[in-house]
Formats: structure tokens, sequence, C-alpha cells
């Protein structure tokens, strides 16, 4: 996550999506924003955000119109602080966040301060600049993903878990049920929850996890999330 990014058509479907989960099953969100310093992780003039489709066309205007609203001020540069997600209220009030930059090294001991900020939550976002961690991810470029060991954590703690996973140049359905099995695989996870796509560009997943109790809530909340939204479809 990058501040320079706030706001863009991306944050609106991940905040409709949260405020929704959080409604729809009383579950109390934890936010960790993972976020990073464009000068540490890009290379120069990398500019791969900055979508804002969301404000100019019709079809998002049949989401949630006070959040949609709320994100015009991120319209300006100068205005995009992540504070301002918390103070101007567009997730539950109740919400924790995590806010500390992700390391290139301690990476355990952020992780583990992110956990204790996190723990009176029920539903924790990760919302890392690319998506889950891939095998050709450099040293410098780390902080851009979450880990799997990173979500596992948080289930094992009794969490759900919903991370994003960009799709660029790949095809996002099959991208989607890789990142699926492999963070099923590794927290020997049974119950596969439904994938959210939000046929933006590029292409955003949301990609969840959860354990066993409450997998079948969460499957329906998702579902639930998709039924007359244009732009959004759910992978199986």
């Amino acid at each position: 996550m990058q501040e320079r990014y706030l706001g863009d058509s991306h944050d609106f479907a991940k905040y409709a999506l949260l405020r929704h989960l959080s409604q729809s099953m009383s579950a109390r969100l934890g936010v960790n924003w993972y976020l990073t310093r464009p000068e540490h992780v890009d290379t120069v003039g990398n500019n791969d955000g900055e979508k804002r489709h969301h404000l100019g066309s019709r079809q998002w205007h049949g989401w949630e119109p006070d959040i949609l609203d709320q994100l015009r001020s991120f319209s300006l540069l100068s205005q995009r602080r992540i504070q301002r997600v918390a103070e101007m209220g567009i997730l539950p009030a109740d919400t924790l966040f995590v806010d500390d930059f992700v390391p290139v090294r301690e990476r355990a001991a952020w992780h583990a301060e992110a956990q204790a900020t996190l723990q009176p939550s029920s539903i924790v976002f990760l919302d890392p600049d690319n998506g889950f961690e891939v095998r050709s991810m450099t040293p410098r470029r780390a902080p851009k993903y979450a880990l799997h060991s990173e979500a596992i954590d948080y289930v094992r703690r009794g969490k759900i878990v919903v991370g994003i996973q960009f799709a660029r140049q790949c095809d996002p359905i099959s991208k989607a049920l890789m990142v699926r099995t492999h963070l099923m695989a590794a927290g020997g996870l049974h119950d596969a929850i439904p994938v959210i796509r939000a046929r933006m560009a590029p292409n955003l997943l949301f990609i969840s996890i959860s354990p066993p109790a409450a997998a079948a809530e969460l499957s329906g909340a998702i579902r639930l999330f998709a039924q007359n939204r244009e732009k959004i479809e759910i992978i199986e």
C-alpha cells in the first residue's frame, strides 16, 4: 500500500467489501496496510496505481454512494494521508489499523507487533502493494508482498483473513485459484472460500482464508456482496 495511490478505484472496492463483511458478519475489522515507500521498493518513474475510474463511471454508483463521495477528496494529492481513512469514518469506528512501514529487515518483529495490535479483531485485511509472495521477489521488493506464513498466523489465532492480489498480465481466474491453493496448503485448510474478482484495470482479487467454524458464514457474505454490484464476480 502506498499513500500516493490512496482513494483510487481499487481502494473503493476494498472499503466497500470490508464494510459489507463487518456489517453482515457483525465482526470487528483489523487492517494491516503493508505500507511501503515507493523510493525504497519501486523503480524510478513507476506509476502502477492512480486509477480513479470510479469517480466518473456510472457503473460504480450503485455501490456505496457515501464511500464514493468520501473518496473524492483523495483526488488531491495533498489529501492522501493514510490516517484520514480512520478520521473520515470510511470504515467502522472500531476498526483497528497497522500503519507501520513494512521493513526489509526484522520483518518477523514487525509481524509480531501487527498481530498484537490486531488481536481484538475478527477479520484481518492484508493490503500489500502487489499481493501474496512470489518466488521471483527480491529482498528489496519483498515488502510489496504479504507472506503466506503471515496470513496463516492470523488464521491460527482464530481470525478470518482477506488479502488482496493484483492480476497483471495473467489470467485472473488461474491466478486466484493458484494463490488460494497455496494459502490453503500452507495452513492445512480444507474450506475453499470464494474469491472476489473486481473487474478493473488491473483486475483486483480478494482472496480469503478462514478457521473452519467461520468458513460457511464468510462464504455466504462474500456471495451476497457480489449481488447487484457491477464489476464484481465470484470465482468458486
